[in-house]
């Protein structure tokens, strides 16, 4: 997979290399602030559709990218609201139990 986004020379490689680069294990970046991460400020719609057709949703962490105005969106191409949610909970509870060990 990291061949490809090394080979692949896209935009959405690029998204995928800055969301995996730039956005740490629980926490969020919204399709806007991405966009200008991947060198377009005005491809937010663009981000989305890369979110949308990722191939491996686990390893390039699309549940942590949200709408600027806080709402969570839709995960991996459809209405799986619940599961981003939740991936993203489990991911911000974690983060807790970790710095505060």
């Amino acid at each position: 997979m990291f061949v490809y986004l090394r080979v692949v020379e896209s935009f959405t490689a690029t998204v995928y290399h800055c969301l995996i680069s730039n956005v740490a294990y629980g926490q969020t970046v919204s399709y806007r602030d991405l966009a200008q991460l991947s060198g377009n400020a005005r491809a937010s719609r663009a981000v989305g559709q890369a979110m949308r057709h990722n191939p491996v949703p686990l390893l390039i962490p699309c549940h942590r990218v949200v709408h600027s105005n806080g709402q969570v969106g839709h995960y991996s191409g459809g209405r799986r609201d619940f599961f981003k949610r939740w991936l993203l909970m489990l991911e911000k509870s974690q983060t807790r139990e970790i710095s505060s060990t």
